[in-house]
């Protein structure tokens, strides 16, 4: 696989997220898991959704463009429970009806039109029959919305976002985001939405 554009940002440590703390979204669900449920965390970065599942017994599938090192810094236990790959978007291999959770954290923003459909099919596929899908989703830029940081960025009305999940899922829930970050200051003019959608309802 040719090296990637974030591979290369990430390599000249003109990124890196340090917290650990899991999405608000991510939090929000977890009693929907059970242990021993497949979760696939897309663009797994600092590994903070995949580590805060696994330690609650979910058995985790996540890959990244850059090759991270934190899986290695992991107790054995933990280590035994997540599963990284480095890989893209386009070249992961998605295990069919595989997972009970795939979460999509701070992605698609930087995903062309070309990728977010086929990331999109993948869920669709990817998911079991009562599986839900976690996305966090900013309007434009957010953590990696720096000049010096040279990636491309892509910018899609939630709107575009939300009929092409309920293309898929009977139930689809846009809330806005939380604007409050440990690692990120958003601007007032960045737009934060976080997204639930399953085929089966749900009362929260």
């Amino acid at each position: 696989m040719k090296k990637h554009k974030w591979e290369q940002v990430w390599k000249e440590k003109k990124f890196e997220i340090k917290t650990l703390i899991p999405s608000i979204l991510v939090s929000k669900y977890i009693g929907r898991l059970q242990p021993g449920d497949w979760v696939l965390d897309v663009g797994c970065g600092s590994g903070r959704n995949s580590i805060f599942l696994a330690e609650r017994g979910c058995e985790i599938a996540c890959f990244d463009v850059t090759d991270l090192k934190w899986k290695e810094k992991l107790p054995i236990h933990l280590q035994n429970k997540i599963y990284f790959q480095k890989s893209d978007i386009l070249e992961y291999h998605y295990k069919a009806s595989q997972y009970q959770a795939i979460i999509v954290s701070r992605v698609i923003q930087y995903l062309n039109p070309e990728e977010l459909s086929f990331l999109i099919q993948k869920i669709k596929e990817g998911l079991r029959s009562d599986g839900f899908l976690l996305l966090s989703y900013n309007t434009k830029g957010g953590i990696f919305n720096r000049k010096e940081i040279d990636v491309p960025r892509y910018s899609y009305p939630i709107e575009q976002i939300e009929k092409l999940l309920k293309g898929i899922f009977k139930d689809v829930i846009v809330t806005e985001g939380s604007k409050i970050s440990k690692h990120v200051n958003y601007s007032d003019n960045i737009m934060t939405f976080d997204i639930y959608a399953s085929n089966l309802h749900t009362s929260l």
